[in-house]
């Protein structure tokens, strides 16, 4: 009875919340290259500042895409960089009332990652496999910033960075130059190179509750963890067993730059035990996408 009541609370709880990844501490030395150097003022590699970026537009290998909207890119955006907006890389949002879940990455009928939708995506838009890659949206944990480098990441693209804190804010306040000539690519084909088995399903969670080699992390607000706000979801709560890990409390209210490794590093052992399986979600994706790309640049 146990297992058909813990089933039944999830079903109801996961047809809003997306489960964004799965990673273990084990696998760091077979994820992708996601870094260049560390930020010795932050202590990041994936995560890099406007200075970074611009010291490196001169490389013939990077690619800079910008994921906000096609509005915002046509507004001005950092020289070179191409447009791909962060709701193309996810379905769309739900119809309010409607029993579909929206806003998920494209998966298969058997819930698996749509490797080929995101391979015909990625080439039309000209992005080769060999391509350095930086992505800026407006700031991390929003569908238009960190969820497309994610994506990236879980495709086994070697090299993704993200542009800390608002995007061309942070390019704009370092006295950079934007422009509003868009730049656009020759198709080519794009071959992914996927780590399937970090992307988990409903089931591999109901199969994995009981599991002490794993752990879950919520990625939600506390009013959310203990079901006071809803965010439109029929019932609240959070997965049983899983640990609060506000994502709010990793991102500067005023700068919405990600906190220096060394502070995040402290937060995520506090939390973490070590030598387990890490599965992260939250509500739709979007701030789960953010703490992805620190546990990969922290190992």
């Amino acid at each position: 009875m146990k297992s058909q009541i813990t089933a039944a609370t999830l079903a109801a709880l996961l047809a809003s919340i997306a489960l964004f990844q799965a990673s273990s501490v084990r696998a760091a030395e077979a994820a992708p290259k996601t870094s260049s150097a560390k930020n010795e003022s932050t202590g990041w590699s994936t995560l890099v500042t406007a200075a970074d970026l611009h010291e490196r537009l001169k490389n013939k290998d990077l690619l800079v895409i910008d994921a906000r909207s096609p509005g915002e890119y046509a507004a001005g955006h950092v020289p070179g960089a191409i447009n791909l907006p962060g709701a193309n890389w996810r379905t769309p949002a739900a119809a309010p009332g409607s029993s579909q879940i929206g806003q998920r990455i494209f998966r298969k009928p058997d819930d698996s990652l749509d490797v080929e939708r995101y391979e015909k995506f990625l080439g039309a838009a000209g992005v080769k496999p060999e391509h350095d890659v930086v992505v800026y949206g407006n700031y991390a944990g929003k569908a238009d910033g960190s969820i497309p480098a994610a994506i990236l990441i879980k495709l086994g693209h070697k090299q993704v960075e993200f542009l800390d804190g608002i995007g061309l804010d942070e390019w704009k306040a370092a006295g950079y130059p934007v422009t509003k000539e868009p730049t656009t690519l020759r198709p080519t084909v794009y071959k992914a190179n996927p780590d399937l088995k970090r992307l988990w399903s409903y089931d591999d969670v109901v199969n994995n509750l009981d599991n002490p080699g794993v752990v879950i992390i919520d990625s939600r607000t506390p009013e959310e963890y203990a079901g006071n706000d809803l965010r439109g979801n029929k019932r609240g709560g959070h997965i049983p067993g899983a640990v609060l890990l506000n994502a709010e409390e990793f991102l500067d209210p005023a700068s919405h730059k990600t906190v220096s490794a060394e502070v995040a590093r402290k937060r995520i052992e506090a939390a973490i035990p070590k030598d387990k399986t890490v599965v992260i979600y939250c509500q739709s994706g979007t701030r789960c996408s953010h703490k992805e790309i620190m546990l990969r640049d922290l190992g």
